[in-house]
């Protein structure tokens, strides 16, 4: 099964709001979705998490691709990134990276091609079951979004999600300049939860040491599962 044509393009998708952070406001996503297409008509789909990666995709890796076995991906990646064993301290990170969302479309081929599902292919599902945890934060301006602009906002949108779904996993920002609107955040949501949910935060590098150091037992004391930074 020969490859026929690959092909990069850039989309851009904004979210309902923003998330609130320390650097400001996360409105959205500029990934690369990557398609490769075989003489036979299939079509796998990978994705790169820029907008850089499409040119690169196009203009540089394309070229290199097309007419090879869309099977061979040990092959596709000697071709594309022939210094990617032997010089790891000056790799392009951004070739690798795009190179990685043509690898994901060639593995969603052979998937599609065998008919098998891709956890198979790569050696068999670990679980079937896997809890799914929800996201909170603070949010910025959305036009449809109501609340959670306040502490008290975004743990009732989490008494909601539980109430709703039965969500017990929680992952969130713990990032504002000022860390006491994070902390309030965290104590409502364990107050109005209980002791039975999972909470994980993540602060993206928000806080010096002297400040992580001072947020730690407060957030030890409240059960945080584990505080990601």
């Amino acid at each position: 099964m020969k490859i026929r044509r690959v092909k990069a393009t850039p989309i851009n998708y904004r979210l309902e709001a923003p998330y609130v952070w320390v650097f400001g406001e996360l409105d959205g996503f500029s990934p690369t979705i990557v398609e490769v297409e075989t003489e036979d008509g299939l079509v796998g789909i990978g994705e790169a998490p820029a907008p850089g990666a499409a040119a690169i995709v196009n203009d540089v890796l394309a070229p290199r691709l097309v007419g090879r076995d869309a099977f061979d991906i040990a092959g596709a990646e000697e071709v594309c990134l022939p210094f990617w064993s032997g010089v790891q301290s000056t790799n392009d990170r951004t070739r690798i990276m795009a190179f990685g969302a043509i690898e994901m479309a060639l593995w969603d081929l052979r998937g599609k091609a065998w008919k098998q599902p891709l956890y198979q292919l790569l050696g068999g599902a670990v679980r079937k079951d896997i809890p799914f945890t929800d996201y909170f934060s603070l949010r910025g301006d959305g036009a449809s979004v109501k609340g959670e602009k306040t502490p008290e906002e975004v743990a009732d949108y989490c008494v909601e999600l539980y109430e709703r779904h039965g969500t017990t996993f929680f992952e969130g920002k713990f990032s504002t300049h000022d860390p006491k609107i994070s902390m309030k955040m965290v104590e409502l949501i364990r107050r109005k939860l209980g002791g039975g949910a999972m909470i994980r935060i993540d602060s993206n590098q928000a806080y010096s040491l002297a400040t992580a150091r001072q947020l730690a037992r407060p957030l030890e004391e409240l059960g945080v599962r584990n505080w990601e930074d």
